[in-house]
C-alpha cells in the first residue's frame, strides 16, 4: 500500500507525486474512508511538480476500495468512537455500514456514561487529595509555637470541617468506584452483544 505523506496541507510529497499509482491512491483513500474529492487535494499537492492526477484511474481504485471501508465493523467503530456518519457509504454498501453505525451509536451512549462516571470519580479524588493536604497543613499550624488561642480555635473548627468533608467524600468515592465498575461491566457485556449482531 502506498503511504501518503502529509506535510502541512499537502496530501502527497514530491516523490509520491512523481511515482504515483493513481489507482492505488484512490483505493487507499477509499479504504481510509476519505471522500473522492480528496483527489482535488492531490491535484493541488502535485501541481507544483508538473504532475496531473489520472482521474479515471483514481476513481477506478476508489470504487474498488469503498466496499472495503463500508463494512459493518467500520460503521460500528466510527459510531462507537463518537464520529459522525461518513457520507462515502451512501451507495450499495450503505445499509451494511449503516447497520454497524446504528449498533455503534448504542455503544457510544454507554461509553459516554462510563466516561462521565470516571470523570466524576477523578474529580472526587482530586478534591479529596486537596482536603487531605489542607488538613495536614492545618494540623502543623495548630501545634506550631506562638499561635494565638483565637487562631487555634479557628484552626480546630476548620479541622473538624475538613475531617467531616473527608469522611463524607470517602463514602462518595467508594460509591462512585462501584458506579464506574458497573458501567464498565455493562459496556463490556453490551459490546459483546452488539458485536454479535454485526
Amino acid at each position: 500500500m502506498l503511504t501518503l505523506g502529509l506535510s502541512g496541507c499537502a496530501t502527497l510529497d514530491r516523490e509520491n507525486c512523481l511515482s504515483a499509482d493513481w489507482q492505488l491512491i484512490g483505493f487507499n483513500d477509499a479504504v481510509a474512508g476519505r471522500e473522492a474529492r480528496r483527489l482535488e487535494q492531490h491535484r493541488d499537492a502535485c501541481k507544483e511538480y508538473g504532475v496531473v492526477p489520472q482521474i479515471d484511474q483514481y476513481l477506478l481504485g476508489y470504487d474498488r476500495g469503498i466496499p472495503r471501508y463500508c463494512t459493518a465493523i467500520n460503521g460500528y467503530t466510527a459510531a462507537r468512537d463518537g464520529k459522525t456518519l461518513n457520507p462515502v457509504c451512501n451507495g450499495d454498501p450503505g445499509p451494511v455500514f449503516m447497520r454497524g453505525f446504528e449498533l455503534g451509536s448504542v455503544a457510544y451512549k454507554q461509553v459516554v456514561l462510563l466516561s462521565d462516571a470516571e470523570r466524576r470519580l477523578s474529580a472526587l479524588r482530586t478534591d479529596q487529595r486537596a482536603d487531605v493536604r489542607d488538613l495536614n497543613d492545618k494540623r502543623q499550624l495548630l501545634v506550631a509555637d506562638g499561635v494565638a488561642s483565637a487562631t487555634r480555635s479557628f484552626l480546630l473548627h476548620e479541622l473538624e470541617e475538613l475531617q467531616h468533608n473527608i469522611r463524607l467524600r470517602t463514602h462518595q468515592i467508594t460509591q462512585q468506584q462501584q458506579t464506574v465498575q458497573i458501567e464498565r461491566r455493562y459496556l463490556m457485556d453490551l459490546e459483546a452483544d452488539l458485536r454479535r449482531q454485526l
